[in-house]
């Protein structure tokens, strides 16, 4: 646990030293069910004082009678080397250039990784979840962007955010979530913090 904890700092030093500023195992469900919203977006309600969710917005990567999934997509601990990461990681960063951020993904397991990416890249723990998005558990994802053979959009985050089975409807019935299309554009957006404001600004939900 103390070494886990080791690596997560240093992974965090790695991308803040630049001062920019359920289970997940096995195949993503598909579901038509109108009640549930893989693949959409979660958009906090102005009444959420939670710090972890206040003007969070969440791509869902699986909802079903199970429970849900989603990744903050607008939440970033910095931006660091990609080669830092691949260190933080135990990986041999030969070859790798470039930055990324590394978002905060929720409070569910805060120490391991979740990417999202386009879906022109297909990795061994990639799944389709909607459109052009994918969800994937497998940080080798970084050794192909080394390669240059990654995908053309991707999103590293720490943790997930999670609900238990009908928790998540409750709480968009309490007025609690809105939900927007999701876009490559936002879940991948170059400016993370003003994607909140971006979608309630173009009237997409009824905050």
């Amino acid at each position: 646990m103390l070494m886990r904890r080791g690596f997560i700092c240093f992974l965090l030093l790695a991308v803040l030293a630049l001062g920019h500023g359920p289970s997940l195992a096995g195949k993503m469900p598909v579901t038509e069910n109108p009640l549930y919203f893989p693949g959409q977006l979660l958009v906090a309600s102005p009444n959420i004082a939670d710090p972890r969710f206040r003007k969070s917005v969440i791509y869902m990567v699986r909802h079903d009678a199970t429970g849900a999934v989603g990744i903050i997509v607008n939440k970033v601990f910095g931006k660091g080397p990609v080669a830092k990461l691949m260190e933080g990681f135990g990986m041999d960063p030969k070859g790798a250039s470039g930055t990324l951020a590394l978002h905060f993904g929720g409070p569910v397991k805060p120490n391991d990784a979740f990417i999202l990416h386009s879906s022109d890249y297909k990795g061994a723990s990639s799944r389709a979840v909607g459109g052009t998005i994918s969800f994937a558990t497998d940080v080798g994802i970084l050794r192909a962007i080394a390669d240059g053979k990654g995908p053309r959009r991707v999103l590293l985050a720490l943790g997930y955010a999670g609900w238990r089975a009908g928790q998540l409807g409750d709480e968009v019935v309490r007025g609690d979530w809105s939900l927007a299309k999701a876009t490559e554009e936002l879940v991948f957006s170059d400016g993370p913090g003003d994607v909140w404001e971006r979608i309630v600004g173009s009237s997409q939900v009824p905050l």
